[in-house]
């Protein structure tokens, strides 16, 4: 025996529910093949250790967090400002440049909102130790006026 929907109510429930649904499903299928795809088109960390160079910012930390990576330090190459950046990006490795800047995420930030053409942020972020705040210590002044 066949049912049918008599109340134009339960047939707006019913539309209403086969169109969550649909996009429900929808939207998990892109999530899914977004995740899939997206990590096979960045670069890994061990691409990059084939052979390519890469750059750092001069007198920074991360030359040490590279070596510890595995990075040889012949193919390490530093630079100390984010026109050099640029410059090294765009010669490329084959050409005396590098192939990827692995530094602090608020430096490449800043690269990339002043040459916002051609570069992105890829790859994971890895944590470091962290960065410390030191300021003199006066035993008979309150530590806020030293920082004010």
């Amino acid at each position: 025996k066949e049912e049918k929907l008599e109340s134009n109510l339960s047939k707006l429930v019913v539309i209403v529910w086969v169109f969550t649904v649909l996009i429900i499903t929808t939207s998990y299928t892109a999530n899914l093949t977004s995740m899939l795809t997206v990590g096979q088109l960045q670069p890994t960390i061990n691409e990059l250790k084939k052979g390519d160079y890469v750059g750092y910012q001069q007198g920074s930390f991360v030359q040490n967090i590279l070596k510890d990576m595995g990075f040889n330090e012949d193919r390490l190459r530093a630079y100390a400002t984010i026109d050099q950046y640029a410059e090294a990006l765009n010669m490329g490795s084959d050409n005396g440049g590098v192939s990827a800047i692995i530094d602090e995420v608020p430096y490449l930030k800043l690269f990339v909102s002043q040459y916002c053409q051609g570069y992105a942020i890829v790859g994971p972020t890895y944590k470091s130790g962290g960065f410390g705040f030191v300021c003199p210590y006066h035993p008979f002044q309150h530590i806020s006026h030293n920082i004010i």
